[in-house]
């Protein structure tokens, strides 16, 4: 599992130690920004609707980040133009501490958004260079991410009980300062990409059939994975039936639905330390097929089923199967994010926009249909997810094609 660190001098995994913490942190943001969002609202008077648009702000600025993310280095270096990016989101933290009028929350989130857009095109990029594309590289990554996403809930409510909410998204402004410190350290080969080498800039990729299936894989698993997490709280809540067998049973849907939204990070993160360790042994293109039935079958579950233990057990089975599906995306691509600057940041924008369009979706969907309607439509991207993964193993991988001078 491991194996990739032996190719690895001493600055090369001090540099894939920076991209994990920075990956960390970004897990961090992603559950900050839910676990604040109530003291938000009292604190300075929000209504729901400005708080969902400043959640879309966030989503946004991440679709941005992977539209420019990719271009910046090409003025900046890769060393500044991820100093810079990255330090917009701990920006947008503070500012959220400072002042709460509409529009200067707007920004704050649409920073949060940039600055982890940014991470997430950079770490990926750089980790597939350093391993080589390797597999268990990328999911070793992304297993810093879901950690950070487990613990970041309990540190602001521990925070949060004995001092303050500030003191919860302080945390946050703190472990970002430590990863941009960690950042303006990197020693990078090519820091300075030449503007002159149509390689740094060209789209040509979007002409070969290999990229464009892993693009399209990427929108449908965002889409689903952002309207999951998004929306299965609320789901779990408003499922009458199974509301009545928590009652039954003593317990309720608020501390339930909690529960498996934990649960569900939780077997991510061991679902990735397992895809981690197989990757030596079995095709990674074969791994994501198999993992993308296993979600189509463990989701129609979940919307199927009434009764505690099985959607418990529909939701582990469910996190076990997403886990490495997007880490496996990334380095599958890393055939054209190591030749094209650009591949990667236009994964990650086309992904970005899925994760923009479902939680809107189903949200719309659920006001007229209720939300199994709502959540019925995930089922569609995630039989899509299937299709395109059976086509990335079917159809044989196109070798990219240099840059014309």
């Amino acid at each position: 599992m491991f194996s990739f660190l032996k190719r690895l001098d001493r600055s090369g995994k001090v540099l894939l130690a920076t991209c994990f913490f920075a990956f960390f942190c970004n897990g961090s943001l992603s559950l900050m920004l839910g676990s604040a969002m109530p003291d938000l609202k009292a604190t300075y008077g929000l209504s729901d609707s400005l708080s969902g648009i400043f959640l879309s702000a966030h989503s946004a600025g991440n679709l941005i980040a992977g539209l420019i993310s990719g271009l910046v280095p090409l003025w900046l270096g890769q060393r500044k133009s991820i100093l810079l990016l990255s330090s917009l989101a701990f920006i947008g933290f503070v500012m959220m501490l400072l002042w709460g009028n509409p529009m200067w929350l707007f920004v704050a989130f649409l920073f949060t958004g940039l600055g982890r857009g940014s991470v997430t095109n950079f770490d990926n990029r750089m980790v597939n260079q350093l391993s080589g594309g390797s597999p268990a590289a990328s999911n070793l990554l992304h297993s810093s991410f879901a950690i950070g996403a487990i613990l970041t809930p309990m540190i602001f409510l521990l925070l949060r009980t004995h001092i303050s909410w500030q003191a919860g998204v302080g945390y946050m402004v703190v472990i970002g300062c430590i990863s941009l410190f960690n950042f303006s350290r990197m020693r990078l080969a090519n820091d300075h990409p030449d503007r002159g080498d149509k390689q740094n800039s060209t789209l040509i990729f979007l002409k070969n059939p290999s990229f464009l299936i892993l693009a399209m894989m990427m929108f449908c698993y965002l889409c689903s994975e952002y309207a999951i997490n998004g929306w299965l709280v609320t789901y779990i809540q408003n499922k009458e039936n199974l509301a009545a067998a928590l009652l039954a049973s003593g317990s309720d849907a608020i501390s339930y639905s909690q529960t498996m939204a934990t649960l569900l990070w939780v077997v991510m993160l061991v679902g990735r330390l397992i895809c981690a360790a197989l990757s030596a042994k079995v095709s990674q293109k074969i791994m994501m097929m198999v993992s993308s039935f296993g979600v189509a079958i463990f989701y129609f579950l979940m919307l199927s089923s009434a009764t505690i233990p099985m959607v418990t057990f529909s939701v582990a089975g469910l996190g076990l199967c997403m886990a490495g599906i997007c880490p496996m995306i990334y380095s599958d691509a890393a055939i054209f994010t190591n030749a094209y600057p650009m591949a990667t940041s236009l994964l990650l924008g086309i992904g970005s926009a899925g994760a923009i369009l479902m939680p809107t979706m189903v949200g719309t969907l659920a006001e007229r249909f209720g939300f199994n309607g709502g959540m019925s439509a995930i089922f569609v991207t995630i039989l899509l997810l299937v299709v395109f993964a059976t086509l990335n193993v079917v159809v044989k991988t196109r070798p990219p094609v240099p840059a014309q001078k």
